[in-house]
């Protein structure tokens, strides 16, 4: 117990050090080349299980950014927005007194007097905000009307028992009524609406939308019609949508939209009508520029797997012509890094990534410039391009680092032309990065050095190991530090790889606590990439299907063949969630003998279970059979499925099973036959269910925390 109580101190020690900066906004120019900035962080409290936003307030110079100001405690899930002329602002927030109970409030201010305030509570309830449906307010070219997402309310219902008129007969057919929300992350948002705010009437509007798209993105036009995303719903199954572009969806224009004042009268409209204007089967994440001219898309034609390549597609709202910028990546870059023809830091590749990486892009003010980011070859890269020329042009990866890293958009200031981002790698927490003059060929990068960061160590060292057309990172300590009283294995040299989900995901070289611990002690860190990771090329993506469990385990078992023999690797771990639970769970059952012990999170093993009850049941026809779903699978089909299964044969390798009981893509009762069936053959499992946990495990601070330490302490045991 003593290596526990130590790992419990030094992950409170790292994680009173690791802040997450959630925003940074441009508050004034002082001078040509300073100004001051606000940056609301968010901080995690271990031992209260809660974490804390606060809003400071610095001067960015020259050298850096230099702290003037600590703020006060800033409200978490508090929607504001300004004007595009700023003399407006919207805000949303909980009121709560004495005498009622909390209500959601949307406030109007300008020139910081207050105009009115609406008691939205009895209209709806919580208002949308994610990488899925995008941030809400959207202003339009008047700086009058306002449009968000929100979550509708509940319907009441009686029992028969309950109804008292005829009319509310139709409650009592309606109580318990099965009624399917989006999947993992949408849990309760069964049906939600579009909003609209009127200024001027100082009244709120429901704007009607047909019942069979789930609506994304709304945003104005130059007079005031309504374009919004819209995933097609199908009607035998309402498919999860998180980390999923294999939906039907479209880029739509609502012309005349038709308006119900609120409180609804009951009035009945015709149904609303919808243009199409994208040209593509899947169209995601429109984005009107500043002059309301031009409008872009991310699009692709149908492909089966959940993630895919995208190209980047304008509309020219006037003509409604729509016109490709950028195609999509089918060829893999990283032929060209192994011939030596380029550096992998200079790759501009194609657009890829999940909806988060790809959730923040802006257009420049001068309606020309676009400015995105994308994932290439495993790092993460922010770009711009001229949406004339199409000339594309990488903005991030200007500093030579020590190893791959990634940069992730934070917010883009319009008005002084600051483009602010995080960078970071395995061996360094993120760096708060600020490009002054964006748009200049004389642009100016400063970089937060002084506030924020931690290093691992000054002997970390990245190498790389090929399998055919795949690749493995290597992370390792060249030598032992003494910053930590950890258990060290440098000598021992203890291999771990580290799966990824998917399997159309990736690994980076980002910066997570329990890399930091795991290199401390002396591990070597294998991270594969194989057959089926995105930003290798869609060519790459489309490999693996029909193949999982095959290609992909024949590249790993490869890479740590190498690994092994080039640094004399003593045990094996293999760790993974999702898509790298699966592989995990493969491993440890059908290539035992290769591995030690295995850590698995919230993984797929039983595909034919998974396939019926999964909230995304084609992705079990796309990996194992290659092909779009259907409901109706052939005997041959479900054979195919269970051979391609880790429970096909029982788990021989002592195992740690971390499982969340709200998980809706994994569902958790197939890891617990997965147990029963390793424990009947005398496997160890160590199993731990997390009531509260889905898909991630990251329901609280506490299960983040208490899963990093039990994998820790599982892993130092089998040692």
């Amino acid at each position: 117990m003593n290596s526990l109580k130590g790992y419990i101190d030094i992950t409170k020690i790292i994680a009173s050090q690791l802040q997450t900066i959630k925003k940074v906004n441009t508050v004034a120019k002082i001078q040509n080349n300073e100004f001051l900035v606000s940056m609301i962080i968010s901080k995690k409290n271990i031992v209260e299980n809660s974490s804390l936003d606060y809003q400071n307030l610095y001067q960015l110079k020259e050298d850096g950014f230099h702290l003037l100001q600590r703020g006060s405690v800033v409200q978490q899930n508090l929607f504001t927005s300004y004007s595009n002329d700023r003399e407006r602002f919207i805000k949303q927030q909980q009121i709560s007194d004495e005498s009622e109970k909390p209500r959601q409030v949307i406030e109007i201010h300008q020139q910081g007097k207050l105009l009115f305030s609406i008691n939205t509570q009895k209209f709806h309830e919580e208002i949308l905000n994610n990488e899925m449906v995008g941030e809400p307010f959207k202003w339009n070219k008047q700086n009058n009307k306002v449009l968000y997402l929100a979550k509708g309310k509940s319907k009441e219902t009686k029992t028969f028992f309950q109804v008292e008129k005829d009319e509310e007969i139709q409650q009592a057919w309606n109580y318990r009524k099965y009624e399917q929300s989006w999947g993992e992350r949408m849990d309760n948002v069964e049906i939600f609406f579009l909003f609209m705010l009127d200024i001027e009437q100082q009244k709120l509007f429901k704007v009607q939308t047909p019942s069979n798209l789930f609506l994304t993105f709304p945003q104005f036009t130059e007079n005031d019609e309504i374009i919004l995303g819209g995933y097609q719903i199908h009607k035998e199954f309402k498919y999860g949508i998180v980390h999923c572009f294999n939906r039907e969806s479209g880029i739509y224009l609502i012309e005349k939209p038709k308006l119900i004042e609120l409180p609804d009268k009951g009035e009945n409209l015709e149904e609303q009508q919808l243009q199409l204007l994208s040209k593509h089967e899947i169209s995601v994440k429109p984005l009107i520029s500043p002059d309301f001219k031009k409008l872009l898309y991310l699009g692709s034609d149908y492909k089966h797997q959940h993630l895919c390549y995208l190209s980047l597609n304008m509309i020219n709202l006037e003509n409604k012509f729509v016109e490709e910028l950028i195609g999509i990546q089918k060829e893999n870059d990283l032929r060209k890094v192994r011939e030596n023809k380029v550096n992998r830091d200079t790759i501009i590749g194609g657009i890829c990534g999940f909806y988060d990486d790809l959730s923040l892009n802006f257009w420049n003010k001068d309606s020309t410039h676009f400015v995105y980011s994308s994932i290439v070859l495993g790092q993460q890269k922010i770009f711009c391009i001229d949406i004339n020329t199409k000339q594309i042009e990488l903005l991030s990866h200007s500093v030579e680092q020590e190893a791959t890293h990634n940069c992730e958009i934070i917010n883009y200031d319009q008005v002084n032309d600051i483009l602010y981002y995080t960078d970071e790698n395995v061996n360094q927490s993120p760096i708060l990065t600020a490009i002054i003059n964006v748009m200049d060929k004389q642009r100016r990068y400063i970089r937060n050095l002084e506030h924020f960061n931690l290093k691992i160590s000054n002997n970390f060292i990245e190498e790389f190991v090929d399998s055919g057309e795949a690749e493995g990172f290597v992370w390792y300590l060249q030598e032992e530090d003494e910053k930590f009283g950890l258990p060290k294995y440098f000598k021992e040299r203890p291999l771990i790889v580290l799966a990824h989900g998917g399997p159309h995901g990736t690994m980076q070289s980002q910066y997570t606590q329990l890399r930091h611990m795991l290199l401390q002690q002396g591990f070597i860190l294998l991270a594969p990439n194989f057959s089926g990771s995105c930003s290798y090329g869609q060519n790459f993506i489309e490999a693996l299907s029909g193949k999982i469990g095959v290609q992909d385990v024949q590249e790993i078992l490869d890479m740590i063949d190498q690994v092994q023999k080039k640094y004399k690797t003593s045990k094996t771990f293999i760790m993974g969630g999702s898509y790298g639970g699966y592989l995990s769970a493969l491993m440890g059952s059908k290539h035992y003998d290769k591995f030690n012990a295995a850590v698995i999170l919230n993984p797929v093993v039983n595909l034919p279970f998974m396939i019926n009850i999964t909230d995304i049941p084609e992705w079990g026809s796309s990996c194992a059979l290659n092909r779009k779903h259907t409901w109706n699978l052939s005997v041959e089909d479900y054979k195919t499925l269970i051979e391609r299964s880790p429970m096909l044969q029982p788990l021989r390798v002592p195992s740690l099973l971390l499982i969340g009981s709200k998980d809706r893509r994994c569902p958790y009762q197939q890891s617990l036959a997965m147990r029963a069936q390793a424990l009947e053959v005398g496997t160890e499992i160590q199993t731990y269910v997390y009531p509260n946990a889905d898909h991630a495990l990251a329901d609280s601070i506490n299960t983040g925390y208490d899963t990093f330490l039990k994998i820790l302490m599982f892993l130092n045991e089998k040692l």
